[in-house]
């Protein structure tokens, strides 16, 4: 199975042998293809709608899985049972969603012993808020298609490290291992709120809120963070 490399490098991050849940497993090709690989144990495939969960049970016979990955249907972490799965893997949604998923069951989400999660969107809060939640980040990776630069965290549960906004805007793991994709990652960051800045600079009531005033001061810290890691 050829699945990509986005979800291949979601896939190089669930630790090997584990039991996996897959949430928002679309057509569940993320567990059939690690399963392909011999990279995990078991699988359980979870969605919230009937049709991807039919496209999954197709995947899953297509592959001869059947016994190896249990496709359920329902919201978030409520497919799982306690203490059923090792990793929890989230992808392809906002973030807002993913701290949604994770709020609502916790319990379950913190008997995890990984999180690999891939969000579309609002990578910056994701980590905000596992470091206040008691996760640490241990790996991240940056994958480029076309436009698009998808960030990939895996978090486990433990004490993390402080970081500035800045940072939690680049990923800290990222900067760590000096990614490839380093300095394409701060020239979107960095753009992407020069745009919001002029915008907003229309505005001369704008300009005055706290808002501007807050992102005026990120985009400094993320200009001088750049210069720091020679990615400008």
């Amino acid at each position: 199975m050829n699945i990509g490399d986005r979800l291949e490098a979601i896939g190089k991050l669930v630790p090997q042998g584990c039991v996996l849940a897959d949430i928002g497993t679309d057509h569940a090709y993320l567990p059939v293809w690690l399963l392909e690989q011999g990279r995990i144990a078991f699988a359980i495939a979870g969605d919230i709608a009937e049709g991807p969960c039919l496209a999954a049970k197709n995947t899953v016979s297509m592959y001869g899985m059947k016994g190896r990955v249990e496709v359920r249907l329902g919201s978030g972490l409520k497919v799982l049972q306690p203490k059923e799965a090792e990793c929890i893997a989230i992808a392809g949604m906002g973030a807002s969603t993913m701290i949604e998923i994770l709020s609502e069951d916790m319990p379950l989400a913190v008997e995890a012993k990984r999180l690999v999660l891939q969000p579309m969107a609002g990578a910056a809060s994701l980590r905000r808020w596992l470091c206040q939640n008691g996760w640490c980040i241990v790996a991240e990776d940056l994958v480029e298609d076309g436009r698009h630069l998808y960030e990939i965290i895996a978090a486990e549960r433990g004490a993390s490290a402080s970081f500035s906004d800045a940072e939690l805007e680049i990923g800290p793991k990222l900067m760590e291992v000096g990614h490839p994709l380093l300095a394409k990652q701060f020239a979107r960051q960095i753009d992407g709120y020069k745009k919001l800045l002029t915008n907003m600079g229309k505005s001369e009531q704008a300009k005055l809120s706290e808002k501007y005033l807050a992102w005026e001061k990120l985009l400094q810290e993320l200009e001088a963070l750049a210069d720091a890691c020679n990615c400008k």
